[in-house]
């Protein structure tokens, strides 16, 4: 696949690109101090502090873990040890997704489900009714590990049953094994591709639902693939999920 020759590539020839992530605005408000060097003088007009302004929060979690804002929002920034990685494909590596690219990103993230998978695969997360997404990835600083991270998000009435369906799909698919657990979210589900012997890459998928959003992390990396790492990263990819990246 593309991302796989560049990482490939890249891994030899060690050339990445270097960037930053970003972060949510916090509202705040400014005051006086009883100790103010500015003298109260009687008779004197009365001075109005001048108030500094803070953007606006325009995105957040609500109550009943549904997702407001962009979801682009709430993909994790890129962490110490870590830089921008390749596009994910033709979804670009720090790109939003529209609601119409559902199902070229499912034949993305699973290509190798059988065509009878896929085909389910594809149903649940049209049943889901996805309303926007994005995609942001990530190399490690040695070039060995590229890490891509999909957000999904749904119908709040229907992303349960929708994701519950993929995830079953996935499962129950020959082509995948059982991967590790994710630290702190017994839910998430990991899988590894069957591999062959001298494959000088691996690669692993992991999947959960957070609220009304559906994350995948796709991971390729040089033998043996650092699955400590991917989960690690992945898991605070959904603690960002559940509070936002204030939390």
């Amino acid at each position: 696949m593309r991302r796989r020759r560049w990482f490939a590539v890249g891994w030899l020839a060690s050339a990445l690109v270097v960037g930053t992530g970003a972060g949510f605005g916090i509202l705040a408000a400014t005051g006086t101090s009883k100790n103010s060097a500015t003298a109260s003088v009687p008779g004197a007009p009365s001075v109005i502090p001048a108030v500094t302004p803070h953007p606006s929060v325009t995105s957040g979690v609500r109550p009943d873990g549904t997702h407001y804002g962009s979801v682009k929002d709430f993909l994790l920034p890129v962490p110490d040890g870590y830089k921008p990685g390749p596009d994910e494909g033709g979804l670009g590596n720090d790109s939003t997704i529209p609601p119409d690219q559902a199902d070229p990103t499912v034949s993305l993230l699973f290509g190798t489900l059988p065509a009878s998978d896929m085909s389910s695969a594809k149903g649940a997360i049209a049943a889901g009714r996805m309303s926007d997404g994005a995609v942001r990835t990530y190399v490690n600083e040695a070039g060995t590990l590229d890490v891509a991270v999909t957000v999904l998000r749904l119908d709040p009435a229907q992303s349960a049953e929708s994701t519950g369906e993929f995830e079953r799909v996935v499962k129950q698919s020959r082509a995948f094994r059982n991967g590790p657990q994710v630290p702190g979210h017994a839910d998430a589900l990991c899988v590894l591709p069957v591999t062959h012997v001298g494959d000088p890459l691996d690669s692993m998928t992991c999947l959960a639902t957070v609220g009304d959003t559906f994350a995948i992390v796709r991971a390729e990396g040089t033998v043996p693939l650092d699955t400590k790492a991917v989960t690690d990263l992945f898991g605070r990819q959904l603690d960002t999920l559940k509070g936002g990246l204030g939390t």
